[in-house]
C-alpha cells in the first residue's frame, strides 16, 4: 500500500463512519508498534510528530524520511502527519521534507489572529495538495512538544465562521478532553459542532485519557480522527522499565509488542478495524 495523504484518510473515515487513529511517535519502536497493530487489524493510520517528537528523532527531515519509509512497506494506508505545527514556516518545511498531512495550531492565539494565520497555513497546504487540520478552542493538559494553556471549549458559532473562512479539511475541537491521561468527552458539544460545521471531519486531541466506550460514542457523534500519544508512550516506558541489560534489544522488542497491544485497543474503539 503506497504512502497516502491525510485527505484520503479523512474522506474514507467520513464515508465509513469511523475515526482514523493519529499516533504520535518519537522513536522507531513506537512507530513499528503502532504499525504492527494497524497491520493486524487492517486499519489505516497517521504516523504523527509534534515539535518534541521531531527534535527527538533528529529533525523534520529525519522524521519525514522514517515515516515515509515505514509507510512505503506497509500493507495498510499510512499518512505522515505534522502535529501541532506552530508556524507557516514549519508547515513549509514539513511539505519540503515529505509530510503528507499538516496541522496548524493557532489555538492559543486570539480568535482573529488564529483565523488570519490559519488562512496563511491553508495556502501552504493547498499549494502542496495536502489536507490541513486546524484547532479552535483549546485542549489543555500536558504533552511534550505541545503549547498548552487552560482548556477553552470550542463554541459552535465560532467554529462555523472559522471553517467557512479558512476552508480547513478538519477541525480539532476542545470538547472536554486534555493532553495526557485526563478528560472526558462532551458528546452533546461534539454533535453541535458537527451541525455548525456542516459535518466537517472533527478531530479529538487527548484521546489517551478517554475510555474505550466514550471514544466509540465520540465517533458515533462525529469525531473522524483521534490523536493518541501519552498512552502509547506510557506503555513503551513501562515495558522498557521491566528490564534492560547489556543488550537493550529484547526490552525494546517487548516495548514494541506492548505498544502494539495498546494501539490495537484504541483502533478497535475507533471502529477503524478492517477498513484497509
Amino acid at each position: 500500500m503506497p504512502l497516502v495523504g491525510g485527505r484520503e484518510l479523512l474522506l474514507a473515515a467520513e464515508a465509513g463512519g469511523y475515526a482514523v487513529p493519529g499516533f504520535n511517535i518519537s522513536n522507531i519502536e513506537l512507530a513499528l508498534g503502532v504499525l504492527d497493530a494497524a497491520e493486524a487489524l487492517r486499519a489505516p493510520l497517521l504516523l504523527q510528530c509534534n515539535a518534541a517528537n521531531l527534535a527527538h528523532l533528529g529533525g523534520i527531515e529525519v522524521a519525514a524520511a522514517l515515516g515515509r519509509a515505514l509507510a512505503a512497506r506497509a500493507s495498510v494506508p499510512v499518512a505522515v502527519h505534522l502535529d501541532h505545527g506552530d508556524s507557516v514556516g514549519q508547515l513549509r518545511a514539513a511539505v519540503s521534507a515529505g509530510f503528507t498531512s499538516l496541522m496548524f495550531d493557532g489555538s492559543t492565539l486570539p480568535f482573529e489572529r488564529n483565523l488570519h494565520d490559519t488562512r496563511e497555513a491553508y495556502a501552504v497546504a493547498a499549494a502542496a495538495g495536502l489536507a490541513l487540520e486546524a484547532e479552535l478552542g483549546h485542549v489543555g493538559g500536558r504533552e511534550p512538544g505541545v503549547v498548552t494553556s487552560e482548556a477553552i471549549l470550542t463554541e459552535p458559532a465560532a467554529a462555523r465562521r472559522f471553517v467557512e473562512e479558512t476552508r480547513v479539511s478538519a477541525l480539532a475541537v476542545s470538547v472536554g478532553t486534555a493532553h495526557g491521561l485526563a478528560g472526558a468527552v462532551r458528546l452533546d458539544l461534539v454533535r453541535e459542532l458537527r451541525t455548525a460545521t456542516r459535518a466537517l471531519p472533527l478531530v479529538l486531541h487527548g484521546g489517551s485519557g478517554v475510555s474505550a466506550r466514550d471514544l466509540t460514542a465520540a465517533v458515533d457523534a462525529g469525531i473522524r480522527k483521534v490523536n493518541i500519544s501519552t498512552e502509547i508512550h506510557a506503555a513503551f516506558a513501562r515495558a522498557l522499565a521491566s528490564g534492560v541489560d547489556a543488550d537493550p534489544r529484547p526490552a525494546l522488542r517487548l516495548a514494541r509488542e506492548t505498544v502494539a497491544a495498546a494501539a490495537q485497543s484504541r483502533i478497535e474503539s475507533l471502529r477503524a478495524s478492517r477498513r484497509a
